[in-house]
């Protein structure tokens, strides 16, 4: 597969390099027959190439900037240090972000979770990553992680998965196909779609928590300077730097995720969330019981829900420091 890398170095005093690229895939050939041609990976390799490599990915709304939406756990003295590791991340296919995605008319076809994958097992070759040390995925990243692990095989020495599972859970498909439905009924006019949007990433945020944790921290509040102030914020975040093509793509990317544990080789550690109405726990206990004695399950008590690998910092640190860093330094 071709690739044409165009690569830009942004470099300071304070942080190790930081290497951004757009690599070309020619003719890529998606899951369902269709072509994307061209189509452009946006990438970063965040650290030295001699330092181990660990790929980071996270939900549909996260991309390359990993610092940016997951600055807790990558930088400089975090769990994920890219003064030791070489951290690799891509903006999603189908997003709106760097990579390819929906044209102005719409006109994209249906991305799936494998697809993510065989670009990534693209852009590691066009680096010369012959081992990665893990792959750490949350959310929709993980489902990608976990077709990347199987692709790679003996080449990754470790999987690291939060909050997803081999398919998706009954209840998530359902709140998913109602915030699909309310943009597709508000037809074409762009202000109408914004507005459905905007409701779309009000019901995710709703679906990431737990009433538990909604209600202690907006429970004395009016309304409207609570929850309902906090659901407007997030919706106008989202709609600022979103649009809704790309939502409906990976939306029902992460409704079409199906991959079989028992592919994967390397060995497997499973973050469960305890209360996540989007992964509950007993798909991924089923997924650590199909992988087989190579995985293991890690449950994760949080009133934060799925949201748990943004929200849970010192725990989730904890976890990658365990799985991740202390595994490296052996």
């Amino acid at each position: 597969m071709a690739a044409q890398p165009i690569p830009r170095h942004e470099c300071d005093h304070s942080e190790p390099r930081r290497e951004r690229g757009s690599l070309r895939l020619s003719a890529f050939a998606l899951r369902d027959g269709s072509v994307l041609e061209p189509a452009e990976l946006a990438w970063q390799a965040w650290g030295s190439p001699a330092s181990p490599t660990v790929i980071v990915l996270g939900g549909i709304s996260a991309g390359r900037d990993i610092g940016t939406w997951w600055g807790t756990q990558c930088g400089l003295g975090r769990a994920l240090d890219p003064t030791t590791l070489r951290l690799v991340s891509i903006d999603w296919l189908g997003g709106c972000d760097g990579s390819t995605g929906p044209r102005a008319d719409g006109a994209f076809p249906a991305i799936d979770s494998l697809d993510q994958a065989h670009a990534i097992l693209a852009l590691l070759n066009h680096l010369a990553v012959s081992r990665v040390e893990a792959i750490v995925g949350a959310s929709y990243g993980g489902c990608v992680a976990q077709h990347l692990a199987a692709l790679l095989g003996t080449r990754l020495r470790r999987l690291l998965m939060i909050g997803c599972a081999h398919r998706a859970g009954a209840w998530a498909l359902a709140l998913r196909h109602l915030q699909r439905a309310g943009i597709v009924a508000a037809g074409t006019d762009p202000l109408a779609r914004r507005e459905a949007l905007k409701r779309a990433r009000q019901l995710a945020v709703l679906g990431y928590r737990t009433a538990v944790e909604v209600d202690q921290r907006f429970g004395d509040e009016t309304p409207q300077a609570g929850v309902l102030g906090w659901l407007d914020a997030h919706a106008e975040r989202f709609v600022a730097r979103f649009d809704a093509e790309s939502f409906l793509r990976l939306s029902a990317s992460l409704d079409a995720h199906a991959c079989a544990p028992e592919t994967i080789v390397a060995p497997t550690t499973v973050v469960s969330i305890a209360g996540d109405l989007i992964v509950p726990s007993e798909l991924a206990e089923q997924f650590v019981r199909r992988a087989g004695p190579q995985a293991q399950l890690l449950t994760l008590a949080s009133a934060f829900g799925h949201d748990a690998f943004l929200k849970e910092t010192d725990a989730i640190a904890r976890i990658l420091r365990d799985e991740i860093a202390a595994e490296v330094a052996k």
